[in-house]
């Protein structure tokens, strides 16, 4: 019976996850130091954000179920991933002196971490004209400062985008004028930002040659994020 029992054993498969067993992996303590590093940058500049970002290297890689995970000798806790790879990293000492690895439940060479600066998301979904253009030339400058300066060359604030899922229902995004009219603005698709391998969104561009520099954005739809525009 031994034997028979050992013969059903060695017949049944062995199913190995890709993702586990070669998962694309970080240093926490490259990203605890890129996260320092950012600080600075954000001190004077309140309206704007700084996160880490998983970003595809190929636009049909998917971003749904992104999963991480800091692992260590003793620390292993989930980190939350929201829609665009973006993760705000804890700041533990304990991981850093762990040497411990961040890990995503991806195989590979398919996705890459990354910084990413972004506006700040207001929860009441009402961004004034004002503040939008000063929050775009907040990022342009953090980017400048920190490291993209000859990428930047040239290149001037042209307008803000609100980024919203690929196939979700038109966003709902109005501009209110100082008398209190109110327009509604389309949605296009496009990037979210300026990296193209993160395919396209829905987007609504405020792009400010084309709106008056005072007035509100009613922005109905919560986005994802708040990006820039840049040209």
């Amino acid at each position: 019976m031994g034997s028979t029992l050992a013969k059903a054993d060695d017949a049944l498969p062995q199913v190995l996850i890709p993702a586990q067993r070669d998962a694309e992996w970080h240093s926490y303590r490259h990203a605890y130091k890129a996260a320092r590093f950012f600080e600075p940058f954000l001190k004077t500049r309140p309206l704007i954000q700084a996160h880490m970002q998983i970003r595809p290297r190929q636009p049909d890689l998917p971003m749904d179920g992104l999963q991480l995970q800091l692992a260590g000798e003793t620390v292993n806790l989930t980190i939350p991933v929201d829609a665009l790879g973006r993760a705000t990293l804890p700041m533990l000492k304990q991981a850093y002196d762990e040497d411990a690895v961040l890990r995503l439940n991806r195989q590979k060479g398919n996705y890459s971490f990354n910084g990413r600066y972004s506006i700040r998301e207001r929860d009441d979904g009402v961004y004034s004209a004002a503040d939008l253009r000063a929050a775009c030339e907040q990022l342009i400058s953090a980017q400048r400062e920190s490291g993209y300066r000859l990428r930047l060359i040239g290149k001037k604030c042209a307008g803000v985008k609100f980024v919203y899922p690929r196939d979700a229902a038109a966003p709902d995004v109005q501009f209110r004028s100082a008398d209190g009219k109110l327009t509604p603005l389309a949605a296009v698709r496009g990037h979210p930002f300026e990296n193209p391998t993160m395919g396209d969104y829905q987007i609504v561009i405020y792009r400010f040659a084309d709106w008056p520099a005072q007035g509100d954005f009613l922005v109905h739809s919560k986005p994802l994020a708040v990006g820039t525009e840049y040209e």
